[in-house]
């Protein structure tokens, strides 16, 4: 304990004692030595870089971080502050100082940013292309979608589970038709990865095009939030939906504050945006609805009025005509489900007033009831700070679906935005709107009032990965008021972009050292590395070659037990849900059922 508090106090003084010199105290001038520090603005940086590594030692005497992770900030902290001590004085000695100002001149803090930026990209890049080894709901029913849409596996060859067959005919399959595009193109399963990947490659060029924040800020913020980090290279279709919402929230904030205009073109991506979340996400239908609301007025303005600003008959029934086409290419699924099974989100159960719909499934409830007697907001909210969400039973802190646990445990589906840096952003976004209440900022605070009191309505909103667009649309606003209102923030020496881009750099590396870089760092399995062990090879064993075998409780790898996966065998396989006995003999319709 000795050791760690002497640091501490150290740490402390030193901290204190860079403080007072940057606001240049009076009292200070009596210390010539220490107060001429103040226009060495690295050196002090460095000092304070050592200070926070000597207090950290204390940190870990009380276990709060995990000690390897500890050692490894505390080391990185140190090196920054002596290389920061150390540069002003390379830098006055007249042999070297020439030198350094040559590499200056060529390296900074941007460009290595940037640089930084591509590599993590690039990194996830090659996860998403070759490898296979994490899947859950992919492996259950993405990958087989994607596989029977573009005849890559015959129903022959493999039916699906009689609810997933029904979800197959209702639920909304564009993200799937990708994935099976990417499959064929590519011919490697692995290939269903790339659609999460150019997702995520789409909403940071819109950002840097559309809301002119830098490449590197665009990309380090959005990477720092777990849930997009992670989904960014997996066969899941919550970041494609996700996305799309957050690009048609975003276009609506920017025609709000008078950033574009409604001319075709944005018009085109407002449809396009609604239209592909729509198609990927039941969901996401409901807030697609409430944004297409809200940019309704805009579009019967521009399409329905004259030049002298007068509404105008034909032009207003234009501009209906064309709402009303936007709206049978944006609700196609659930209009179609209306008209052949009488439900719009069949196959799950829906009532109306009273009236149960046809359906094929009862609506997710399997919440903890610990969670199920919060208030919504609550919910949402505790699930969104991350309290109580971690559980030493997860291979990391934080999954995809932050499952690895029963779905009825109260810290399922819980967490998932890194809590700490929801409440960065949080203070970052209060902060800009108090400094600076422009059009744009009040526009932001409304919106995100709006955002944070109807998400957590949404059905299973504490599940944050199917409501991430909240998260990316806040941190994409954070990072525009900070780009665009720069200059008349009074702290811009310290609020800048890419010092907003370091924090956002130092919670995404948090987020990789914690998760052993499994989401961030390529190990090149494919997927018949995690076929093998998941696949039980004494039940494929009593697979005969041209028998019709039914599979029982075997998902969510099933799938893998398709032929087509074990040339060149050749058997026809349907899988089903262990439920009962009955059940399993009435589904299997005579084939041979295997457990």
């Amino acid at each position: 304990m000795f050791i760690p508090l002497i640091s501490f106090v150290f740490g402390i003084i030193i901290l204190t004692t860079s403080s007072l010199v940057y606001v240049a105290v009076p009292a200070l001038k009596n210390i010539p030595f220490i107060f001429g520090l103040r226009e060495q603005k690295i050196t002090l940086l460095g000092l304070v870089l050592i200070s926070l590594a000597l207090m950290l030692g204390i940190v870990g005497y009380f276990g709060y971080i995990d000690g390897s992770l500890l050692r490894k900030i505390r080391a990185f902290l140190g090196i920054g502050g002596l290389l920061s001590i150390t540069f002003p004085i390379l830098q006055n000695n007249k042999n070297t100082n020439h030198f350094l100002s040559k590499i200056v001149s060529q390296l900074t803090l941007k460009i290595l940013l940037t640089v930084g930026s591509i590599t993590i990209l690039f990194s996830i890049f090659q996860i998403s292309f070759f490898d296979g080894n994490y899947g859950g709901d992919a492996y259950m029913y993405h990958l087989p979608f994607a596989a029977r849409i573009w005849g890559i596996i015959s129903p022959e060859q493999y039916t699906f589970e009689y609810n997933l067959e029904h979800r197959l005919k209702g639920f909304p399959l564009l993200a799937n038709f990708l994935q099976g595009l990417f499959w064929k193109i590519f011919q490697r399963p692995e290939a269903t990865n790339l659609l999460a990947f150019f997702s995520l490659i789409t909403i940071i060029s819109y950002l840097k095009f559309y809301l002119k924040i830098p490449f590197y800020l665009a990309t380090l913020s959005l990477l720092a939030v777990p849930m997009v980090h992670m989904h960014a290279a997996r066969s899941y279709i919550d970041l494609p939906g996700n996305v799309c919402v957050s690009i048609l929230i975003l276009t609506t904030y920017l025609l709000y504050v008078n950033k574009i205009s409604l001319n075709n073109k944005t018009f085109l991506l407002i449809i396009a945006s609604a239209a592909g979340a729509a198609h990927i996400k039941f969901q996401l239908i409901p807030v697609v609805c409430l944004i297409l609301l809200t940019v309704l007025p805009q579009v019967i303005l521009k399409y329905g009025q004259t030049e002298n600003e007068k509404i105008n008959s034909p032009r207003a029934i234009k501009s209906f005509l064309l709402c009303l086409l936007a709206s049978l290419l944006i609700f196609a699924t659930p209009i179609k489900n209306i008209i052949v099974y009488q439900n719009p989100f069949y196959p799950v159960k829906v009532e109306i007033a009273g009236i149960v719909l046809n359906h094929n499934e009862a609506a997710p409830n399997f919440m903890h009831e610990n969670i199920r007697k919060l208030p919504p907001h609550l919910r949402w909210g505790r699930s969104v700070l991350e309290i109580n969400a971690f559980d030493d039973r997860r291979p990391w802190p934080w999954t995809l679906a932050m499952d690895f646990i029963s779905w009825d445990e109260e810290r399922f589906g819980i967490g998932g935005y890194f809590g700490g840096y929801v409440l960065v952003n949080l203070c970052l976004f209060i902060y800009l709107c108090i400094r600076n209440f422009n059009a744009q900022a009040k526009v932001a605070m409304i919106l995100m009032l709006i955002m944070t009191a109807l998400t957590p309505l949404m059905p299973q909103a504490y599940e944050l990965r199917y409501y991430m667009y909240w998260m990316i649309v806040f941190v994409s606003l954070n990072c525009y008021l900070l780009c665009h209102n720069l200059d008349l923030l009074p702290d811009k020496r310290i609020l800048k972009p890419q010092y907003f881009a370091l924090v956002a750099a130092a919670f995404m590396f948090i987020f990789m050292e914690k998760t052993n870089y499994f989401f961030s760092k390529p190990s090149f399995s494919p997927l018949s590395d995690y076929i093998e062990p998941n696949v039980s090879q004494e039940v494929l064993a009593k697979i005969k070659d041209g028998e019709s075998v039914c599979l029982v409780g075997e998902g969510p790898h099933t799938f893998f037990y398709s032929s087509y996966f074990h040339p060149p065998r050749n058997y026809s396989l349907q899988g089903e849900f262990d439920i009962s006995p009955e059940y399993v003999a009435e589904k299997c319709q005579g084939r041979k059922i295997l457990k």
